[in-house]
C-alpha cells in the first residue's frame, strides 16, 4: 500500500534517456535525408520534351491528277528540352506521314544526336509520297478535300532517348509525336497549325 504523500513519479534510467535521445536524433536524420533526397529528385527529375510543328508542304500537290506519288514532302518539326540540367540523347528519327489510316510516306529523317538542357533543334526531314494515286480506295475523299482546300494529315515521329543526368544516364524511352495538322488546297501547312504542340508518347 502506497504511503500518503509518496510521488508516483519515477526517474527514468540513464540508460533509458539514452534510447530516447538516440531515437530523436535518428527520427531527426531520417526526417533531413527525406527532405534533402525530396528536393534532389526535384532538380533532377527528367521532364519530357517538346515538339512543335513549324512547317509543312508538298509542292504541286494541287496540280497532280494522277495522285502525290514521288513528290517531296518537306516539313519542320522544332524539339525543346524543356530541362534546366539534363541533356537528351536521340537515336535516329524516323518519320511517316499518314492520310486517314493510309501510310503515304515514311523514312529516316534525322541521325543520332545529343540535346543539350534547354536546348532546341530542329527536326527538318524530306519524303517521297507514295500516295494517294487514283487506283486507291481514298482517292475520291482525298481529290475531294484537296479541290475544298482542307486535307486533314498527320506526321509521326519516332525515336528512343536517354536523359543524361549529371554523370550518369537512364535508360532507353520509345519515343512518338503525332502532329496532326490540316494541308491547304496548294500542298501548304494551314496558318492556324504553324507552330501547334504535337501529342508526345513515351
Amino acid at each position: 500500500m502506497r504511503r500518503y504523500g509518496q510521488s508516483l513519479y519515477q526517474p527514468r534510467s540513464p540508460v533509458a534517456r539514452c534510447v530516447n535521445f538516440l531515437c530523436a536524433v535518428l527520427l531527426t536524420l531520417i526526417l533531413v535525408a527525406g527532405v534533402i533526397l525530396f528536393v534532389l529528385w526535384l532538380s533532377l527529375r527528367p521532364h519530357r520534351p517538346k515538339f512543335y510543328l513549324a512547317d509543312f508542304s508538298i509542292p504541286n500537290a494541287n496540280r497532280q491528277s494522277a495522285g502525290l506519288a514521288n513528290l517531296p514532302m518537306h516539313f519542320t518539326v522544332n524539339e525543346h528540352n524543356p530541362n534546366q540540367k539534363i541533356g537528351m540523347f536521340y537515336d535516329e528519327i524516323l518519320a511517316s506521314v499518314f492520310y486517314g489510316d493510309q501510310l503515304i510516306a515514311t523514312g529516316p529523317v534525322m541521325n543520332p544526336f545529343y540535346q543539350q538542357p534547354k536546348g532546341d533543334t530542329p527536326v527538318q526531314g524530306t519524303l517521297l509520297a507514295r500516295g494517294p494515286v487514283p487506283t486507291d480506295p481514298s482517292w475520291g475523299r482525298f481529290a475531294g478535300e484537296m479541290s475544298a482546300g482542307s486535307v486533314e494529315m498527320r506526321l509521326v515521329l519516332t525515336s528512343k532517348v536517354q536523359f543524361q543526368v549529371k554523370v550518369w544516364d537512364t535508360k532507353h524511352h520509345h519515343m512518338k509525336v503525332e502532329c496532326d495538322f490540316t494541308m491547304q488546297g496548294d500542298g501548304t501547312l494551314r496558318p492556324q497549325d504553324k507552330n501547334s504542340q504535337c501529342t508526345l508518347y513515351f
